[in-house]
Formats: structure tokens, C-alpha cells, sequence
């Protein structure tokens, strides 16, 4: 059962990726709008069917420090969210869901600069695995011109992430998932709200206003796949081996290149034509991110998915 689960969630963060790479090429005038739009969507999809659960979860009340470091998190998670989108307007769907794989190896490390943690000898062949595999995936970036910058954007992107993955640890270790799972969400949303607070922002969404307000059920639809893929990812680590579970979400970018070959196979207009270029090296690069994020997990609890 834990594979059924395993494989869902590749899927789904397939498809959020897919119609990521969409809003941002057709319908969003700046990438960074990626951010507000699905702000706005996880109040619809979480905080508005809220009320009605409440009677049916428990919920701790945090200290201080924990809420802060859970608001923190949230911040963090929503900053690399800025720089993932500001990446999809440079590079094609699928090479920047692989840079989110470069995350497993900045946790180790992470881990061992702030708190000291020795590193396993298979987790710095791991290591090293994801970070030959990440620069192949550079060189491989059809897209010649903005190819360092995607790569740059997504290395502070998964830094962010890693940052806030070991936020999100401290959390959950004082606090239920879902209480942590609230606080997260509401510095996602904060953090996607606040560039609101400036006057040429606004300006920017109101002439936009139009493409996003036709879009807006894409958008609360987008953010309902990835709560689904995050359910998928975290009851599949909860019944199966978290090393492999972690090990199959690195397949994410290979179902995004499946899917924008589908897309462009049947519909001619939609998916990336760059998907084509050199597409078995770039499988054979996703293959060896799987192999080094299997290692570096052997001897740490499972990655949080993307």
C-alpha cells in the first residue's frame, strides 16, 4: 500500500509543476505573482473548510518560540516559492523540479554546520551523486542564456527549503502535524500576502486582474493537487521505508517531462518543446539523483516533499 502512495504524490507534484510552468508563461504578467495567486488558493482550499473540521481534529496550543519558529518556516518555505516561480519564466518545468532534488544534500550539511551532526560515509557519496547530478542538469538546460540563472535561483531556493525543513522539525516535535501544519500555512500565506503592502505590486495584480480572476478556479485547483500530493508523500513515509519513499519523489521531474511531451503530443500548443532536448540524458540524471537521495537517507528520517 505504501508504494500506491509513493507513487501518487510524483504524480501529483507532476501536475503542479505542469500547470506552474503554465500560469506563469500564459497567465501571470511577473512570476513572482505565482506566489500571491497561490496564497490566495490555500485560503480557499485549507482555511475555508477549517470551521467545519475543527470539531474532528485536535489542535495544541504553541509557545511563543514555537510559534514564531513555525510563522518562520512558512516564510521561508513561501520565499523559495518566490524564486521557484521566478525560475519556470527562465528554464522549461521539469529541469527546475530536478534542482528541488539539490535539497537532500544541503540538509545533511545544514545539519552538520548548525548542529554539529556527523555525516555517514554513504550520505557524502549521496552527496556527491546529486551534486554531479545537478550540474548535468545545468549543462543540459536547453535554455543557454538564463541557464545559471535558474540553476542560482534554485540553489537559494532549496536552501530556503532546507532552512525550513529544519524549522519545521523543532515544530513538529512539540506540537501535532496539524497545529504545525496551520501555523506553516499561515506564514506561507503572510509571507505571499505581504508584497500586497506595496503600491507597485498592486498595480501590477490590478493589470493583471483580468487573466487572474478567469484563472482563479486553476488556481484553487492547483493548490488542492498539491495538499492531495502532500497527503500522498506523508502516509506513504508513514507506512513504507522513508528512504525509498524519498528515493521515488525524486521521479517528480520525470513525470513533469512526461507530461509536457504528452502535452505537446496531443496538443500541440500546450507542453515545452525544450522537453525534447536531450531528454534520456536528463532521465538518466533524474535515475541518479534517485540513487543519491536513497543513500543520504539511509541515516536520516525522511525528507519533507516540495
Amino acid at each position: 500500500m505504501w508504494l500506491a502512495f509513493a507513487l501518487l504524490a510524483p504524480l501529483f507534484f507532476a501536475a503542479v509543476h505542469t500547470i506552474d510552468a503554465y500560469c506563469v508563461e500564459e497567465l501571470l504578467n511577473k512570476p513572482w505573482m505565482g506566489a500571491i495567486t497561490s496564497s490566495i488558493a490555500t485560503i480557499v482550499v485549507i482555511f475555508v473548510p477549517l470551521p467545519y473540521l475543527l470539531p474532528f481534529i485536535e489542535f495544541d496550543i504553541p509557545s511563543t518560540h514555537i510559534l514564531l519558529l513555525g510563522l518562520t518556516a512558512g516564510l521561508l518555505i513561501q520565499l523559495s516559492q518566490i524564486l521557484y516561480f521566478q525560475s519556470l519564466s527562465y528554464s522549461e518545468a521539469g529541469i527546475v523540479a530536478a534542482y528541488w532534488n539539490m535539497i537532500p544534500a544541503i540538509l545533511p550539511a545544514l545539519s552538520f554546520v548548525l548542529f554539529g551532526h556527523v555525516l555517514a560515509t554513504q550520505q557524502y557519496i549521496g552527496i556527491a551523486l546529486l551534486i554531479f547530478a545537478s550540474t548535468c542538469m545545468l549543462i543540459l538546460d536547453s535554455t543557454l542564456r538564463s541557464r545559471i540563472h535558474t540553476f542560482l535561483l534554485m540553489l537559494a531556493a532549496c536552501l530556503f527549503q532546507a532552512l525550513a525543513y529544519l524549522a519545521q522539525d523543532a515544530v513538529f516535535e512539540e506540537i501535532n502535524f496539524f497545529s504545525g501544519f496551520l501555523l506553516l500555512s499561515i506564514g506561507l500565506i503572510a509571507g505571499g500576502l505581504l508584497p500586497l503592502a506595496f503600491q507597485h505590486v498592486r498595480r501590477e495584480i490590478y493589470s493583471n486582474r483580468k487573466k487572474i480572476l478567469l484563472a482563479g478556479k486553476l488556481f484553487v485547483l492547483v493548490e488542492f493537487i498539491n495538499v492531495i500530493a502532500l497527503i500522498c508523500a506523508q502516509r506513504a513515509i508513514s507506512l513504507g521505508d522513508p528512504s525509498l519513499v524519498a528515493a521515488i519523489e525524486t521521479t517528480i521531474p520525470a513525470f513533469t517531462f512526461i507530461n509536457a511531451l504528452l502535452l505537446l503530443a496531443y496538443t500541440k500548443t500546450l507542453g515545452d518543446p525544450r522537453t525534447k532536448h536531450k531528454i534520456h540524458w536528463k532521465f538518466g540524471c533524474i535515475a541518479l539523483m534517485a540513487i543519491g537521495v536513497f543513500l543520504v537517507s539511509q541515516t536520516t528520517s525522511a525528507l519533507p516533499s516540495v
